[in-house]
C-alpha cells in the first residue's frame, strides 16, 4: 500500500488525477444515480436483441465469478456502483464514451474490474454498454461471463464476419460484450489494423448514446495499449494492493501519461470500505 501511494504521490506533482477504489477500498464520492431494481432477472423487454445472441446468465454463475455488481444482497457489490458513478461522471463531463481498462502486470484484476463496472453502468436506466475484450493475447472475459463463444474479436478482425455474429448480450438489459476467442499471437498486427479503427470508428458513430468498456492487456508486457490509444478517450489503471512495485506503477503511470488517466482502482486492498456497515 506505501509503495502505491508513493508512486500515485509522485505523480500528483505532475498531473492531477482522482484516484478510485474498488473491491474492499474506501471509496469517497457519493452520488444518486437511477437503477433498476433487479437487472439480474429482469426481462430484455425495454431493448430487443433480434440479431444479438443471447445468453441467459444465472446469478450463480455470475456470482461464481465473482462478477457480483448487480447483487444488491453482496455488500461487496456496491464498490463497484460507486465506482461507476465516479467514472460516468468523469465522462460526461468530457463529453467520452470509450475508456480502457489496463494494469501494469498480468494478476491484478483488470478484467474482473472492466466485467463489474460494464454490469454496473447497465443497471442505470438511461445507458448502454458495451465490453469488449480487447486483451487478444490472453482473453479473459468469457470466463467471467460464462461464456462458450466460438467467435470473438480475434475472428472479426480476420475474417469476413458481421459484427452481429460477435456480440453477446449476456441476459442483462443494455449490456452487450464482444469477446475474445483463442489466442493472437499478431494481436498488435490486428489492433492497429485498418479493420480495427473502422470497428472502433463504427461503434462509436451507430452508438453515441452507449458507454463502451475496452479490457486491454497489461501496459507492461506488450505495446498492444500504447499502439491502440487512440481509440480510447479516457483511460483507468488498475493496482493491486501488496503486488505492484513502486517502479512498475511509475513506468505505467509515465506510460499512460497524455492519454487521459481518468484514476486508479486499488484491488484486493486490506483497507475495509468506508460503507461497511451502512
Amino acid at each position: 500500500m506505501d509503495r502505491i501511494q508513493r508512486a500515485l504521490d509522485k505523480a500528483k506533482e505532475k498531473h492531477s488525477t482522482n484516484q478510485l477504489t474498488s473491491k474492499k477500498t474506501a471509496v469517497t464520492t457519493e452520488a444518486k444515480t437511477t437503477t433498476v431494481d433487479d437487472p439480474l432477472q429482469s426481462p430484455i423487454d425495454a431493448i430487443s436483441y433480434t440479431h444479438t445472441k443471447v445468453v441467459d446468465l444465472s446469478r450463480e454463475q455470475l456470482e461464481s465469478q465473482r462478477v457480483i455488481a448487480g447483487m444488491y444482497n453482496n455488500p461487496q457489490s456496491a464498490v463497484f456502483r460507486m465506482l461507476r458513478t465516479q467514472v460516468l461522471k468523469k465522462m460526461r463531463d468530457n463529453d467520452w464514451q470509450t475508456l480502457a481498462i489496463t494494469s501494469p502486470t498480468a494478476g491484478e484484476g483488470k478484467s474482473l474490474v472492466a466485467s463489474n463496472l460494464a454490469v454496473a453502468i447497465a443497471m442505470e436506466l438511461n445507458q448502454t454498454v458495451l465490453l469488449v475484450d480487447m486483451d487478444l493475447r490472453n482473453p479473459t472475459l468469457n470466463k467471467y461471463f460464462s461464456l462458450k463463444s466460438e467467435v470473438g474479436l480475434k475472428d472479426y478482425l480476420e475474417r469476413d464476419l458481421n459484427l452481429q455474429d460477435v456480440l453477446i448480450n449476456p441476459g442483462i438489459k443494455r449490456m452487450v460484450i464482444l469477446p475474445g476467442v483463442g489466442r493472437a499471437e499478431d494481436s498488435a498486427e490486428l489492433l492497429s489494423s485498418p479493420k480495427m479503427a473502422s470497428l472502433v470508428s463504427d461503434l462509436k458513430e451507430q452508438y453515441d448514446s452507449r458507454m463502451i468498456i475496452f479490457d486491454v492487456p497489461p501496459i507492461l508486457q506488450t505495446d498492444d495499449v500504447l499502439l491502440a490509444a487512440n481509440y480510447f478517450d479516457a483511460t483507468l489503471l488498475v493496482l493491486e494492493d501488496g503486488k505492484n512495485k513502486e517502479a512498475e506503477i511509475s513506468k505505467s503511470l509515465q506510460l499512460l501519461d497524455g492519454h487521459n488517466l481518468i484514476g486508479t482502482v486499488l484491488n484486493k486492498s486490506q483497507k475495509p470500505p468506508m460503507h461497511q456497515n451502512y
